[in-house]
């Protein structure tokens, strides 16, 4: 039987089918709105070389990790807020560095945790270097009295747990609003990395996230605890704390639209 079909089909993402109906993402742009909570912190920079590669430069140490509730629409179908709204719900966890590249300050994310497919291979594409995990926060509910809603004195927590065995957990206890969130230091820096499987292409490259629309609402600050763990496949443990700095509760939305590419066939 003769072949009529197109010579390709333009898919975004795997699966490739016709329709692209079955990819597991969707073509950018990508929204983003989050609530979360997180600790800033200062870590001992010769234990941060370990998970900074080169041309990346760790800067001081200062670093940011937290845990979040993300909401998300990608490719612009809204229509996924309705009919299938729990595909556009995930949990993350992460840890930031400040850091150096060509004299300018940029966030690089060396570790980050979701707990669904979809943000895991979306982060990927982008350089972010997502795994699954189980991760959980606090929320509050506008009618549970005494939590609400942020307020000084409110304690909040969170976790991640990787194969069951946790990795990091945190509590704050708020103090003030302030005008200010703690991160991003700079742009977002990742690095893309694809391996070529016996024949093919590799790629190794350092990317800028584009990012746009950003919009910040509450931001509270306070006090904040850290606990980093380390696991068979994890490194966490060798992160040393040189000292917690603060806490903070804030939300935030932007759009992610995809990557800038600055260095190739890095290593």
């Amino acid at each position: 039987m003769e072949d009529v079909r197109e010579s390709y089909y333009n898919t975004f993402s795997l699966p490739i089918t016709k329709s692209g109906k079955s990819q597991i993402v969707p073509p950018p742009p990508w929204i983003y709105a989050i609530e979360m909570i997180g600790v800033k912190a200062y870590f001992d920079p010769n234990k941060v070389l370990d998970v900074i590669p080169p041309p990346l430069e760790v800067e001081d140490g200062e670093g940011f990790v937290y845990v979040a509730k993300i909401w998300t629409v990608s490719g612009n179908i809204w229509e996924m807020l309705y009919e299938d709204p729990e595909e556009t719900k995930y949990m993350e966890a992460a840890i930031a560095f400040k850091v150096r590249y060509n004299g300018k300050i940029y966030t690089y994310f060396p570790f980050m945790w979701v707990d669904k497919d979809l943000p895991m291979i979306r982060g990927w594409l982008l350089g972010y270097p997502k795994k699954l995990a189980h991760i959980s926060i606090s929320e509050f509910h506008k009618l549970l009295d005494g939590y609400n809603g942020p307020n000084s004195g409110v304690k909040m927590g969170g976790y991640a747990l990787r194969n069951g065995k946790e990795i990091i957990r945190m509590k704050i206890t708020l103090k003030e609003k302030v005008s200010q969130p703690p991160i991003p230091f700079g742009p977002i820096v990742q690095f893309r990395r694809f391996p070529a499987v016996q024949d093919g292409t590799d790629v190794y490259e350092l990317g800028q996230v584009i990012s746009s629309d950003f919009r910040v609402g509450e931001v509270w600050r306070g006090e904040g605890e850290l606990i980093l763990n380390g696991s068979v496949n994890e490194e966490l443990e060798t992160l040393k704390i040189n000292k917690i700095e603060r806490g903070y509760y804030f939300n935030w939305s932007f759009k992610q639209l995809g990557t800038k590419i600055l260095a190739k066939n890095i290593g």
